[in-house]
């Protein structure tokens, strides 16, 4: 894609990260420098668990942001010596990096970008306290649902846009389905553990006839004890995963299964889809910006008996889920991240007419 700017990519991507997910992808189709950045505190708690856990408290503190990675003041110096010389800077993930000392970072860019994740439910949390907001020279949100409280907290309506989140389809493809008996239970796939209800799920679960699902979780080690109270049925838990084995799984599930307390995007959920299989989620949040009806399944209801008389059905009427796969893929393909990029790129240039 060629740009007619240069921008600064800021983007937090751990090396365990599979580097085709989250939002690596866009950086590299926009043609930014990346600049990546880790979270250090980790580090810090492998000496001393107490040091650790002080350091990351007083960066929230400093910064306002619950999800914040950064240590005062010495990681942005670092972040700005980093970067190269552009028009842009973009900070991809507003809640874990952000510029309290914007000069570090203006003596290089023309213009501020943040991007912001959280769900409407949870900013008025993660953010309680943010030093940062006003440093932006624009805001690119995930939702519409986002768009009320930043503008409560003042921001003007022409600063800010919604771009949806995008996904690598070339990685995140279908591939041939194993042969499978028609009786056997349903191949569910649930991935990830923010603003998962995975409580509902494991009532869910309880409530199932035999026959009916075989589900993978794939979750936090912390959120698996809302299956632990007692044996769970019906469920597999297979811990960490490599980027092959969980590509195959998306591949080779019938569904996935996502009970959501809110959301904006889901990277489990594009993924899903761009594999080609159909997902199962209720209506919340920015789920409907997302995943369309026509060929996924959408619970207007959070109830475990509407759930588990929807997995029965598909259960007893897999030709008609299967026949679901192609178009899933279609929709899908909408959002790879080649044909989001350009939305970005309109976002730079109207900022950057706007602060000339």
């Amino acid at each position: 894609m060629s740009v007619s700017c240069k921008i600064t990519s800021f983007v937090h991507h751990p090396p365990s990260y599979n580097r085709r997910s989250g939002m690596y992808p866009l950086a590299e189709a926009l043609g930014s420098h990346i600049v990546l950045y880790e979270d250090r505190w980790p580090r810090l708690e492998r000496y001393s668990w107490r040091l650790g856990t002080w350091v990351r408290s007083r960066s929230a503190s400093w910064y306002g942001s619950q999800w914040n990675y950064l240590l005062p003041v010495l990681d942005e110096w670092r972040l700005a010596r980093r970067m190269d010389r552009c028009d842009v800077a973009h900070f991809l993930f507003g809640e874990f990096a952000a510029p309290r000392h914007a000069s570090l970072f203006r003596r290089k860019a023309r213009g501020l970008v943040g991007t912001f994740h959280a769900s409407a439910r949870r900013l008025p949390t993660v953010l309680k306290g943010y030093r940062c907001l006003r440093h932006f020279d624009a805001i690119t949100l995930m939702s519409d649902t986002q768009r009320p409280y930043f503008e409560e907290q003042g921001i003007p309506a022409d600063r800010i846009s919604v771009i949806l989140h995008g996904v690598d389809t070339s990685y995140f493809c279908p591939a041939p389905q194993e042969l499978r008996n028609p009786d056997a239970p349903l191949r569910g796939l649930l991935v990830g553990s923010t603003e998962r209800d995975h409580e509902m799920m494991n009532k869910i679960l309880h409530a199932l006839p035999d026959g009916v699902l075989a589900l993978t979780i794939l979750t936090a080690q912390d959120q698996r004890r809302y299956y632990y109270q007692d044996t769970v049925p019906y469920a597999l838990f297979p811990g960490h995963m490599d980027d092959a084995a969980l590509l195959q799984a998306y591949q080779q599930a019938d569904l996935l299964i996502m009970p959501m307390l809110d959301c904006t995007a889901n990277n489990a959920v594009m993924e899903a889809m761009a594999c080609g299989t159909p997902v199962m989620v209720n209506r919340v949040g920015g789920i409907s910006e997302y995943v369309t009806s026509d060929c996924n399944i959408i619970l207007p209801e959070h109830s475990v008996e509407a759930w588990v008389e929807t997995l029965r059905h598909w259960q007893q009427h897999r030709d008609e889920l299967d026949a679901k796969r192609n178009a899933v893929r279609r929709w899908a393909e909408q959002f790879d991240w080649h044909r989001v990029a350009p939305s970005y790129l309109d976002v730079y240039k109207n900022t950057l007419a706007r602060i000339i």
